[in-house]
């Protein structure tokens, strides 16, 4: 049996999960930011290129205007952003001004709007502006949105980062907390002696528990249940031995005794019929030992034929009885069942049937397939079974009394166990000719797949 740690699984289902949230939320956040950062520069640029040509627009109306550098000394005390920024202003084909960090930018795009160039192994951003022959031209590095962007995502997955840890350490511990009660329970069964197979009672149980708890309750008690009857079995089955065993003693105690060889001989002839009961009884105790120990396999089967076959095996001891058997069974009728156990169910229905019928009488044997279920009736014409006994006869050793039938009361408890095997149903019903009873079970009937 593979063991595996509920812990374990109980952590992957739970990390694995928010680990998967936290890269989606991340891949999610970064497009997010990335988009805004993108909008917010772009607009930035934008507003630059309006309030340059605004404060520009007078200057540029000048026929005699110069080239006008202005000087990005980095000496000067400038923010980190705005050394990256850089413009320049056309009048026609001629610069009139422009930032010192443009000079390597060379002509200006042919479209306005928003373009992206390689200068110098740095990628800028560019937005140009044109108005009749002026032309604002203005420019950003990339470096200042990825960096933005950055440091944005830094300031949020950072402190999460570090918070997954000890949210780990507080999974683990509510984990731990949370199987308190199977811990409770593993220690209340564990410190359990065989012999105590009542009820677990557990302080507390959480509803998700609640139904192996109810199980094991549950199975305790059907194990409690078997290991009594099995109990009260044995009683019986020693009950059965020793009282036949100490008539027999005694019989043969005082066979040995007596000096009249022929009454000897007598009492010794006497003796058998008792043995044949014992040998009976033995043989119908170790068959009801190996119908429960049996494999419960089922298999395809011909129960019509598995019947033929037992009935041949029973027509000599009704002959020497002066019983008629008789027989109407459908060959074809197919079950899915345990041969040798169907052979048992049959042969003790069929020899109960004659020994409880009187010479003379008749034994019927009927197999059919009808509807959904293949029938098995066995009848009689024999003594029958009264109301009050009937609730009774499947237990182990219940006989019929006032028949002056030997027994021993195995034979329809054994029976019994057969039919539940086969997951089947056993009822009484009527008799042969207004007498006499007979029993009905009902197989579920194989269906080709």
């Amino acid at each position: 049996m593979k063991r595996c740690s509920l812990r374990v699984r109980l952590l992957r289902f739970l990390l694995i999960p928010v680990t998967l949230a936290y890269v989606i939320t991340g891949g999610a956040s970064y497009y997010s930011v990335y988009h805004e950062a993108e909008e917010i520069y772009d607009a930035q640029l934008t507003h630059f290129a309006k309030v340059l040509y605004a404060l520009t627009k007078n200057d540029l109306n000048n026929p005699e205007i110069s080239s006008k550098r202005i000087d990005n000394n980095y000496l000067y005390d400038l923010h980190e952003y705005e050394k990256n920024f850089a413009y320049r202003v056309w009048v026609g084909k001629q610069i009139v001004l422009f930032s010192s960090n443009a000079e390597s930018f060379g002509p200006t795009g042919v479209d306005d709007g928003f373009l992206e160039r390689i200068i110098g192994q740095e990628r800028w951003r560019f937005f140009i502006f044109r108005d009749g022959k002026i032309t604002i031209e203005v420019a950003e590095k990339y470096e200042v949105r990825a960096d933005l962007i950055h440091h944005i995502l830094e300031g949020i997955f950072v402190p999460q980062l570090l918070i997954i840890p000890f949210l780990a350490l507080i999974l683990w511990l509510g984990v731990i907390g949370g199987l308190r009660p199977l811990n409770v329970l593993s220690g209340l069964i564990r410190g359990r002696s065989p012999q105590n197979l009542e009820a677990i009672e557990v302080p507390v149980v959480p509803y998700e528990v609640a139904p192996v708890v109810d199980s094991i309750n549950d199975l305790m008690k059907r194990v409690a249940d078997v290991l009594e009857h099995e109990k009260q079995f044995s009683h019986y089955a020693a009950h059965e031995l020793r009282t036949p065993l100490a008539a027999l003693k005694t019989q043969l105690q005082v066979a040995l005794r007596t000096e009249d060889q022929h009454q000897a001989r007598e009492m010794f002839d006497d003796l058998l019929p008792a043995i044949d009961r014992m040998q009976h009884l033995v043989e119908q105790l170790m068959m009801l030992v190996r119908v429960k120990a049996s494999d419960n396999i089922l298999e395809p089967v011909a129960i019509g034929q598995i019947c033929k076959e037992s009935l041949a095996d029973l027509v000599p001891i009704a002959l020497a009885s002066n019983r008629h058997l008789e027989s109407e069974i459908d060959i074809q009728s197919k079950i899915n069942g345990n041969e040798k156990m169907l052979s048992v169910l049959i042969g003790n229905l069929v020899s109960n049937a004659i020994k409880y019928t009187a010479a003379n009488g008749h034994v019927q044997v009927y197999i059919a397939t009808e509807s959904d279920k293949v029938v098995l009736k066995v009848k009689d014409d024999g003594i029958g079974i009264a109301l009050n006994d009937r609730e009774s006869i499947f237990d182990s050793f219940f006989r019929v009394t006032g028949t002056g039938v030997d027994g021993c009361g195995l034979g329809l408890a054994i029976v019994k166990w057969v039919v539940d095997m086969h997951h089947a149903e056993i009822s009484l019903i009527d008799g042969l000719n207004g007498s006499g009873v007979g029993f009905k079970v009902s197989f579920d009937s194989f269906k080709e797949k």
